[in-house]
């Protein structure tokens, strides 16, 4: 998982096309993920709401990407 102020910074510096992933893992469940499982549900829930805002605005659009059970890379693409 990236920090916010990472993903501020892509958002800041990114152009049209460009890619990043910001989350690896199940975000909706991070306790039981199988890759790099947390507890810290606040971080997430607050990477989460930011990378929404940013769809919600318009800037990017989220994609997902299936490694395996449980195990999903989350990408942002810049619009």
């Amino acid at each position: 998982m990236i920090s916010i102020k990472k993903f501020e910074e892509w958002l800041n510096k990114s152009i049209k096309g460009n890619k990043i992933t910001y989350y690896r893992g199940y975000i909706m469940a991070p306790q039981i993920q199988k890759f790099s499982p947390t507890t810290d549900e606040r971080r997430v829930n607050s990477l989460k709401r930011r990378v929404q805002r940013a769809y919600d605005n318009n800037v990017i659009t989220m994609v997902q990407k299936k490694h395996g059970d449980l195990d999903y890379e989350y990408i942002a693409v810049r619009l």
